[in-house]
């Protein structure tokens, strides 16, 4: 027992835990429209039967920024947005009507 006690005093500490912690609660709100235009992504290539390659060579990307869009770990511009909708004919976001200019 003092063997094991001894082994935890001297391990070291993880702690790198504590700032990813930190910034997904400081990034709740982001996070969680970030994953779900993700998972809007994702169902609209299983309706289509299309892969993430073939998205990426759409939007003349590599595939593995679709993989970061698809899981929600990428902060997309609404530039890269209006592509995805456009290219899944799909819609992601919703904007406010402009008023009519007369």
């Amino acid at each position: 027992m003092e063997k094991i006690r001894e082994k935890l005093k001297n391990a070291k500490q993880d702690i790198t835990w504590l700032p990813e912690a930190k910034a997904r609660q400081d990034n709740h709100a982001w996070l969680r429209i970030s994953f779900a235009i993700g998972v809007s992504v994702l169902s609209a290539l299983r309706e289509r039967k299309m892969t993430q390659k073939d998205l990426a060579e759409n939007l003349k990307c590599s595939p593995q920024y679709v993989n970061k869009i698809v899981k929600g770990s990428e902060n997309l511009t609404l530039e890269t947005i209006c592509k995805l909708e456009k290219a899944l004919s799909i819609k992601l976001i919703e904007t406010p009507s402009l008023p009519l200019m007369s």
